[in-house]
This record gives structure tokens, sequence and C-alpha cells, in this order.
């Protein structure tokens, strides 16, 4: 932890030996120095917000070994309250394979924490080198403080991950550089002359295509056979009325009669099971089909004249 000279630091510790605390306090004050400060809070009173906002440039927490400490979301959400703009943190925490012991996140998951709670420039989670001796300190405390077993600890890695809280206030307002005046040219009061290649860059004219860069499509190709063919007269009637080919409530121009002859020329039967092609056996008792042949979907039923004519 380089650049602490002339800060204020903020330490977050859980339980720890007492002589633990007392080195790592000592160890911060050489670092940032007789115009620096040191302050120290314990994890579990953080979230009483007793700290002031925005007060500390680096805010550590978790460093002190032993620290079982697990960061929950309101805890980092406090650390970032406390964290000045444009400042630093750096947390150290147990961290473990998604899964294997119940309430530690993955170091993925920390990094996650972080970044959803509005920190920036999140780093890479690296795994801090421990001796044989901290690391039966650190087993040991994850057996006292979260009940977890000897087994399940030699999965468990101290992760540290560093995070930068973004250089303005939270609720923070700026005015946008817009001007909507028109611009002026030489002082004389007249709006100045758009700019020739911005204008010519929206010109298009066939003098500007090459025969051998861009080959165009032929408008007749856009229509087909159906397209040409004259549309029947009877069918462009419509209302006098309502303009459109849809009969007045008191219609007497015979259009209403019309549109109803279209409607029942138009009209099937239609199937609400859809399995009346089949035959007899699959059809319901109100089947328009009953007593008709089997037929493929779609076709037409027609009988033939032995079908019509009654069983001697």
């Amino acid at each position: 932890m380089d650049g602490l000279s002339g800060q204020k630091v903020l330490l977050v510790w859980s339980a720890c030996p007492e002589q633990s605390l007392l080195a790592a306090v000592e160890e911060l004050k050489t670092k940032v120095g007789a115009s620096g400060d040191v302050a120290l809070e314990n994890a579990e009173r953080l979230e009483f917000g007793a700290q002031r906002a925005s007060a500390y440039a680096v805010v550590l927490a978790g460093l002190v070994s032993p620290s079982s400490l697990i960061h929950s979301d309101a805890m980092v959400e406090e650390l970032a309250r406390v964290v000045q703009p444009g400042g630093k943190l750096i947390v150290r925490e147990p961290t473990c394979p998604i899964g294997v012991v119940t309430n530690m996140r993955s170091p993925d998951k920390l990094r996650s924490a972080l970044t959803l709670n509005g920190f920036s420039n999140v780093s890479q989670a690296t795994a801090v080198e421990q001796t044989a001796d901290e690391r039966s300190l650190l087993h040991a405390a994850l057996a006292e403080q979260r009940g977890v077993s000897a087994e399940l600890a030699q999965s468990v890695t101290l992760t540290e991950v560093s995070a930068e809280r973004p250089a303005y206030e939270v609720g923070a307002s700026s005015a946008l550089p817009l001007s909507f005046a028109k611009k002026v040219e030489n002082g004389t009061g007249a709006p100045a002359a758009a700019n020739s290649s911005v204008s010519d860059v929206w010109k298009f004219s066939a003098n500007d295509l090459g025969d051998d860069d861009i080959e165009l499509m032929d408008q007749d190709d856009l229509l087909d056979e159906s397209d040409k063919v004259k549309p029947d007269p009877s069918t462009l009637r419509v209302c006098g009325t309502t303009g459109k080919r849809k009969a007045c409530k008191d219609c007497s121009c015979g259009l209403a009669e019309e549109l109803a002859g279209e409607a029942k020329k138009s009209s099937k039967p239609t199937s609400a099971c859809g399995s009346c092609y089949l035959g007899d056996a699959f059809r319901c008792a109100s089947c328009p089909y009953l007593g008709m042949p089997a037929f493929k979907p779609g076709e037409q039923v027609r009988l033939s004249d032995r079908q019509l004519n009654a069983d001697a």
C-alpha cells in the first residue's frame, strides 16, 4: 500500500488479536506521516453511520489478520458513503467457489458487490499470500466465528480487491455547455454561412454513380404479372356515404346485399377440434362433416353419385 503519505485513512477491523490491530495501526501511521491521519472503526459499528460522509481518502477493510470479515451489502454501501470522491477502497475477504460455504462469496461476486454499490475501476480479485501460521489462524477464526469446518476451510482463499469511488458527490449536477444562438460572422450580425463540405455530403446525382461500380435495379422488375391485371370494377364499388367498401346503416344502393352475398360465398364450415377430415370416428355430434367420407385437410368434399343414392 503505497501513496498513503499525507492521506486520511480509515481502518475497518473485525474480531482480531489486539496485538495485530496495534501493529497495523503503527504501520499505517508510519506510511501516512505527520500530515496524515489514521482512524479506526469496528465493522459491527460501521453500519450505524457514525462516520462523516466523504471523510477519508483511503478506506481499508478486513486487512488486519486474521480476518473472517464478510462485507454485507449494507456495509459496502456505508464504505462507499465515507470514501471521498476519487478516493480508494481496499477490502480483504475470505472467498470460496459458489455453494461450498454458506453465506460466503466467490471472488467474482465480491467484485460485483463493489460495482453494484457505486464503485468504479474495480480491480481483479487477487489471492493474498499467507504463511502457514496466518492460514491456520484464518481457519481457526472461520471455525469460531462462522462455524466453517476444517475440511471446508481448505477451499477458502483470502481475496483482495481494490476499487475507486467516482470523482463526484451523489446527487451532484452540472450545467451542460449548450448554446442555441446563431453563429455570427465577422461581427456583422449576419448568420455564418453553412460549411460547404458538410452540405455537399447530402447532395446526390446520377453523375456520381459509375455503371461499373453500382448496378441499379430495373424498375419494371419490381412488378409481376398480377400487379398489371386490371381490377374488376365491381370490386371497387364503395358506399357514397362512407366512402369505403362498407355499407352504411340505411343502405339503399344494394351494396349491403352485395357484401352479404360475398360473405356467404366465402363462408365455409369451421372445425372446432381440427380432426374432422379423419372421418366420423373422430368427429363430434355437431360436426358439419358428419356422415361424409374422410378427406385431406383443405380439400373440398365431393360426394359421388353412388353415395348420393339411397341403398335399395
